[in-house]
């Protein structure tokens, strides 16, 4: 990927990054059929967050610029995305508050695991460098301080 300038694709890039390390982990420890109890509290409180502050970033401030700017396509898949991961999210937040060690957790988990490693190499690769052409630098500051607070 090209270098990012904008502040608000560098932070994104940030917590994507943070992201796929943690559901690649994931991902592996399921797929051996070990279910870490603590991983898996760590990927809900991490995926709830995600859910609550990130896409709802992205839903509100971002995807609505990408469609303006000529995006819509990708935007318009993102969100759908959001859609299905929330879902998904939110049942295996359930799930690991209840009980790390449920045997529905693995599916659960590989399936989440798989979408959101795809969700965030599809935002890496057209999100952030659409944001890089579209947003100028009084935009990309004013979108960076409202993330941030």
């Amino acid at each position: 990927m090209e270098t990012l300038t904008r502040q608000v694709s560098r932070r994104l890039h940030e917590e994507h990054q943070a992201s796929l390390a943690l559901w690649t982990r994931v991902e592996a420890s399921l797929a051996a059929g070990q279910v870490d109890a603590g991983l898996m509290r760590t990927a809900a409180a991490s995926l709830a967050e995600e859910i609550e502050r990130h896409f709802a970033f992205e839903e509100t401030a971002l995807f609505p610029r990408l469609a303006e700017g000529g995006e819509g396509d990708i935007a318009e898949l993102l969100q759908e995305e959001h859609g299905t991961i929330r879902q998904a999210g939110e049942r295996f937040i359930a799930l690991v508050k209840d009980d790390p060690a449920s045997p529905g957790l693995k599916p659960l988990g590989l399936e989440l695991a798989e979408r959101l490693i795809s969700h965030v190499q599809k935002e890496e690769m057209s999100m952030l460098p659409a944001l890089e052409d579209l947003l100028d630098e009084d935009t990309d500051g004013e979108l960076a301080l409202e993330y941030c607070s």
